[in-house]
């Protein structure tokens, strides 16, 4: 097995297998074993072996957005040379950017950011929106969430925008037998995947910072590439398109909560196609046909949890030319195989219905009969027998998931404990090679902050965010069968940090976001974790709630989507405490100070004064703080575009320690620090790349205090966006967490 003990300095993913949404899926015209994957969240992801396992395809990518991934192309003229469209919206501005690859997506480069992608957006599942002309290899087209459609003639290397509105289109696709037709179909306004978000007040288009773009989704077609266009048809959303290879003029399209559509006549007249799907209103994006058997097609609704009398894995068949539908088969678990365990506890208990929650996309193998791709919001599958049965390779390599924050076992050389936005933690023994799950309580699904217990061994506490924007803090231990909710919080409240004292065994510290008068604020326990109660901490009194700027921070700055408060932001870093002094413990507001206090909560200081709050503009936001755990007195403060603070006397004053050139902005967006062998510090800083502060992933660490740094070399890896790094307790092994890339392993040499 893999070890990165043996190769310090060296990032590799580690072994938390899928966990994310993937959106959409591709297999190589000329090799049958090479597939791609694109995530929301993770960017592009290949793999060589029939989707047995993946590697990462970000080298070249440097912005916030590059891994929100839209859609992607591959050209059949020239395999080598792929396509990508990225991004995301962010203060009212929707950014976008196509990249090409001219050596299989080993590396990427930008061409055109003419328009603005949603990768993580409402329209993320359904049809591919850029595609190369099968007649012409050098004529490309895109079409924008927003700044309509752009052609390219020569092969993405320039771009012009076309004469179409800009609507937000669902699909963009060439006509596979008659040269220079081009169809791009549009989604309406009313028909956007927003039933897991609460608009609340804001509504939809408020909550997606966009203006009306339609109230109507459109079909539109150029007869010459793209020089001009004509619409064929006003009415459905096309979220996907697909040409019946037995004749020219029959089209088919998903289209959302209008079902199944055909056309006879070359898309001018579309009627209904769904006899035998599901009765009600179901949502689909997905359709294809068989390549091996002509009048084979499938399709699958979008199946989400809270649907009832939906099968597990709603995968149709039509063996009519899509006249007709059927259901493939039944699945149940047996049916199964090679999926990760931590899929058992989803959709109560069946690993069938999570396999087949939120299928993005189907496709059919070009060259082997009876083989079928689909990926949906865990990973990629494939069956060999046409659908009867799946199997995944766990999903190894393709590390999506977004991830909050990580510990590190005081007593345990490679132990380590993870929490994710959509899952419960997670615990390696091993330095991230294999994890084992937590378990999570019924009504919570994602976990934020966490610690091991060092005074009593086996003993976890951690936070769990529950539906409706609640959460707690669980007490689990060792062999025990399941968890228990010590603390439990009302809605909009939230567990950013916990800590241990580490001079009096079985007292804790909770820190809890939200709003102050609802019970935001420090809480403690003096007997294990099992009763709490909240300190005397209490913010300036005109702070309402923690964070000070909460909206803005929380859903416009850090969050991986805009309206999904919370979610994947970091946490677990805004709280430490002393390990030289009992009951000393600081805790930092995001915009207005930090606090300590010496007597367990009871009475708390100031002691925030020369720190740059709000001194670099909105963005200048604490985002970690800690004690030194070698120098008595020392505490380091970390700020989003302010970089790293070092305070030698306890807080009474500050100085910057890195970066240290005047006019580089550095994020850290997590920070760890370890005892050295001879008593230094040991630190790592990570910088995730973020619109507002134009910054890049990176990613340095010192072994003498922050005096020197060194920068890590991830370059691989594309625009990380780190969440929380952690030293393990022999200061060797390391483990980082990201937004959507999962957990990255590694080391580093003394």
């Amino acid at each position: 097995m893999e070890n990165s003990l043996n190769l310090p300095g060296v990032l590799l993913p580690a072994g938390l297998g899928g966990g994310g949404y993937i959106t959409g899926l591709l297999q190589h015209p000329a090799d049958n074993r090479v597939l791609y994957a694109r995530c929301d969240v993770a960017g592009v992801f290949r793999s060589r072996d029939g989707g047995e396992s993946w590697e990462t395809l970000n080298r070249g990518l440097t912005q916030a957005y590059h891994h929100q991934v839209q859609s992607f192309a591959i050209s059949c003229h020239h395999p080598e040379v792929m396509f990508r469209c990225c991004g995301e919206v962010r203060s009212r501005t929707f950014y976008g950017a196509v990249h090409k690859s001219a050596d299989g997506g080993n590396s990427w480069y930008e061409v055109c950011s003419g328009m603005g992608f949603y990768g993580n957006g409402p329209t993320r599942m359904y049809g591919e929106v850029i595609a190369v002309d099968p007649v012409h290899p050098g004529i490309i087209a895109a079409g924008g969430y927003t700044g309509g459609l752009w052609i390219s003639r020569d092969e993405g290397e320039s771009w012009e925008q076309s004469s179409l509105p800009e609507e937000r289109f669902g699909c963009v696709a060439f006509h596979p037998d008659q040269p220079g037709m081009l169809y791009a179909g549009t989604i309406s306004d009313e028909e956007l995947n927003m039933d897991y978000a609460d608009p609340g007040e804001y509504g939809i288009l408020g909550l997606l910072q966009d203006r009306p773009r339609g109230k109507a989704g459109r079909m539109y077609l150029s007869r010459d590439s793209g020089q001009s266009w004509e619409l064929l048809v006003e009415g459905p959303s096309f979220a996907g398109l697909s040409f019946d290879s037995r004749d020219p003029q029959r089209l088919l399209a998903a289209c959302i909560w209008g079902g199944i559509k055909s056309s006879a006549d070359g898309g001018q007249t579309w009627q209904s196609a769904g006899e035998g799907l599901l009765i009600g209103k179901q949502r689909y994006g997905t359709l294809i046909q068989d390549w091996h058997v002509p009048d084979r097609w499938y399709t699958a609704p979008d199946l989400r949890p809270q649907m009832q009398d939906i099968p597990p894995i709603p995968l149709y068949v039509s063996d009519d030319g899509a006249e007709r539908w059927k259901l493939l088969h039944h699945h149940n678990d047996n049916d199964l195989s090679g999926f990760p365990a931590y899929m058992d506890s989803f959709n109560g208990g069946s690993r069938a219905s999570a396999a087949g929650w939120a299928i993005s996309k189907i496709i059919v193998d070009r060259f082997t009969p009876g083989r079928l791709y689909l990926c949906n919001w865990y990973g990629v599958a494939y069956s060999g027998d046409g659908g009867m049965t799946w199997r995944a390779g766990q999903f190894r390599g393709l590390e999506t998931t977004c991830m909050e924050a990580v510990v590190a076992d005081k007593l345990q050389p490679g132990k380590f404990c993870v929490t994710m936005a959509d899952h419960s933690p997670k615990v390696t023994e091993d330095g991230g090679l294999s994890f084992r799950n937590l378990p999570g309580l019924s009504g919570y699904s994602g976990s934020s902050a966490a610690v091991i217990s060092a005074a009593d061994p086996g003993l976890y506490l951690y936070g769990l965010i529950g539906h409706g924007r609640t959460a707690c803090i669980a007490v689990y231990r060792d062999g025990e069968d399941r968890a228990r909710a010590a603390l439990t919080l009302g809605p909009g409240l939230f567990v950013q940090a916990l800590r241990e004292d580490g001079n009096q065994p079985g007292t804790y510290y909770a820190y809890v976001d939200g709003a102050v008068s609802a019970g935001a604020g420090i809480y403690r326990s003096r007997d294990g974790g099992t009763s709490w109660d909240r300190t005397a901490f209490r913010p300036p009194a005109y702070v309402q709630t923690l964070p000070y700027q909460k909206r803005w921070i929380e859903a416009e700055l850090l969050s991986v989507v805009v309206y999904q408060v919370k979610n994947a932001c970091g946490s677990n870093q805004l709280m430490d405490t002393n390990p030289h002094q009992a009951g000393q413990l600081i805790a930092g507001e995001a915009t207005e100070g930090i606090w300590q206090s010496s007597d367990h909560g009871d009475t708390w200081d100031f002691i925030g004064e020369g720190l740059p709050f709000q001194h670099g503009g909105p963005a200048s936001i604490l985002s970690a703080v800690a004690y030194s755990p070698s120098c008595p007195g020392t505490i380091y403060a970390g700020f989003i575009s302010e970089g790293l603070w070092r305070s030698s006397d306890g807080g009474q004053s500050w100085h910057k320690l890195f970066p240290v050139m005047a006019g580089k902005l550095f994020n850290v967006s997590a920070l760890c620090v370890g005892r050295g062998e001879h008593g230094e510090d040991v630190l790592i800083s990570a910088s995730e790349p973020m619109v507002r502060t134009s910054t890049e992933s990176e990613m340095a660490w010192s072994r003498d205090g922050g005096d020197t740094w060194e920068e890590w070399e991830h370059a691989p890896l594309g625009a990380v966006r780190w969440k929380g790094i952690a030293l393990d307790c022999e200061v060797r092994q390391v483990l980082a967490v990201t937004c959507g890339n999962g957990a990255f392993r590694g080391t580093i040499s003394l």
